[in-house]
């Protein structure tokens, strides 16, 4: 059994660049300054996970407005040094930028909350389990929305991603077999408080290495009541979750595919 992936793994797009909500204000003054050494004209600076435009900026009060995905917080001078001469109307360093953004177009968000099954389904209500685990273990509660993903799976499957949090787009997204009448409602809580906590702690950068399941992580799991309990009841019932249903699931993907 794949242990990592049966234990939520984070996709591994979302590794390549975490930036936690508090920090965000750190790393536009950080990157501001490294802009500074290639860019001499006054400007903002801000971050999106914009899916379409890449780079955009206007002229405001005498200071240049500048907006760039989130690709751009870790681009190395020469990539900031082809930036600013495209902002000052030089086209020399164009291929260059055209590369970056090719090489990292797989940090661009293309799953939106449309490509889920929102939060109620079958059995459970998504947002009824976030609220109440905001209530009994975040003193911040984490307000971003909790879905059911939209999945398929695969008779030959031999792991299966119970959970996973968007650090782009701020989404919850959990695994339909997980809406169905033997998977007890501890099993399910667990799953969405593990997301949870990657939101409410964000990642640690160390070493060159981006850690999501750090030890504070691990404390903070193993504080969920029924953490052992859920644990090895997923361990038990791999092969039920992985399989397949004849019907019930199956129906209730076709059904809410056309629902809005």
């Amino acid at each position: 059994m794949d242990q990592t992936t049966f234990s939520f793994s984070v996709p591994p797009a979302t590794r390549q660049r975490l930036v936690h909500p508090a920090r965000l204000d750190s790393v536009c003054r950080q990157w501001g300054l490294r802009f500074e050494k290639h860019f001499s004209k006054p400007f903002e600076i801000k971050f999106t996970n914009n899916t379409s435009t890449m780079i955009s900026s206007r002229n405001q009060s005498g200071r240049l407005q500048l907006r760039l995905h989130n690709m751009f917080i870790e681009a190395n001078d020469l990539v900031l040094k082809s930036l600013a001469d495209y902002l000052q109307g030089l086209h020399k360093g164009d291929r260059r930028l055209d590369r970056y953004i090719r090489q990292n177009a797989n940090r661009v968000g293309r799953r939106r909350l449309a490509n889920s099954l929102g939060a109620v389904g079958l059995r459970f209500d998504l947002s009824t389990i976030r609220d109440a685990l905001n209530r009994a273990y975040f003193k911040t509660p984490v307000d971003i929305p909790v879905v059911w993903a939209r999945t398929r799976r695969r008779r030959k499957q031999r792991s299966i991603r119970l959970g996973s949090y968007s650090f782009e787009d701020r989404v919850i997204r959990i695994h339909s077999a997980l809406d169905q009448d033997f998977v007890p409602a501890y099993v399910v809580v667990g799953v969405v408080y593990h997301e949870m906590l990657h939101h409410d702690l964000g990642a640690v950068h160390t070493g060159g290495r981006c850690l999501v399941h750090t030890g504070q992580f691990r404390k903070r799991e193993r504080a969920f009541v029924h953490h052992r309990r859920a644990e090895a009841w997923e361990k038990k019932n791999l092969s039920k979750l992985i399989k397949p249903p004849a019907s019930g699931i199956s129906r209730y993907l076709a059904g809410r595919v056309h629902q809005t």
